[in-house]
């Protein structure tokens, strides 16, 4: 995809407000809890197609590997 990289700080963007929206976290503590995962690792990877995700169904999985410890992709993707 040609214009790959300018999804992603959009799509960062997006579910860092979520998060802190959800976890009532400041800025920083926001991106760092996004930034040290696998969602982010895989997100940043534009073969995983994660992009194309809605910013919600991000947080989700977020949430999920944060309680599991494992990145559990949707069926559909």
């Amino acid at each position: 995809m040609k214009d790959y990289s300018s999804i992603i700080p959009t799509k960062v963007q997006d579910l860092v407000s979520l998060i802190i929206e959800a976890k009532r976290l400041e800025f920083r503590e926001a991106l760092q809890y996004l930034y040290w995962t696998k969602l982010y690792e895989a997100l940043s990877n534009e073969e995983t197609k994660l992009w194309h995700l809605s910013s919600e169904k991000l947080l989700d999985m977020l949430e999920t590997e944060k309680l599991t410890n494992e990145l559990i992709y949707p069926d559909f993707v």
